[in-house]
């Protein structure tokens, strides 16, 4: 049996894998579903995963309210046979297909997400030949977020400044000029 399983691309849950063994699996919001992903773009039971004779699986959506996609192709009564390194992607998630080596074609997949900077090391993204740098911004940094510098950087001069009048008053204290005069 192939080693097929699926990683979550998107922000919360970034690099989460599940492998799949089972004949389905649902992917939802609800609690119940097999794969939950709470966000809130997702339908309680948005799609199915469906395992095909050859050990492969297909998406079929579930009515969801946000539509299925498979590489940017939205799925409505049809079920689509999936392929290793499609981009499935759930409402507002994108997610990975992986259906191991022995499945593994060649990609056509295109996600502005570079996979060496997820920290999931199992799939060899030098192998995904859409993955280069055509107009995409590959970087360590995934977002600036200005407030949360300047925050950083507020709270390093406070303490800086705290530290700074400790010092002048033991240097004063320690002189005997800390300006107190009997």
């Amino acid at each position: 049996m192939a080693n097929v399983k699926i990683t979550i691309l998107s922000e919360k849950m970034r690099g989460t894998s599940f492998e799949l063994t089972n004949e389905q699996y649902t992917i939802g919001r609800a609690d119940s579903a097999n794969i939950c992903i709470p966000d809130p773009t997702i339908s309680g039971h948005h799609c199915t995963l469906l395992r095909n004779e050859d050990e492969t699986y297909a998406v079929r959506d579930e009515g969801s309210t946000n539509g299925t996609r498979v590489n940017g192709e939205r799925i409505t009564d049809e079920i689509v046979t999936l392929k290793s390194g499609d981009i499935l992607q759930v409402g507002g998630v994108e997610i990975l297909i992986d259906m191991g080596d022995e499945h593994r074609t060649e990609m056509h997949t295109m996600t502005v997400i570079n996979l060496d900077d997820t920290g999931t090391g199992t799939i060899d993204s030098a192998r995904m030949k859409n993955l280069g740098t055509q107009g995409v911004k590959t970087t360590r940094k995934l977002r600036e977020n200005k407030k949360h510098n300047m925050m950083f950087y507020g709270l390093i001069g406070v303490f800086g400044l705290a530290v700074l009048a400790a010092l002048v008053w033991l240097i004063l204290s320690l002189t005997g000029d800390a300006g107190v005069q009997p």
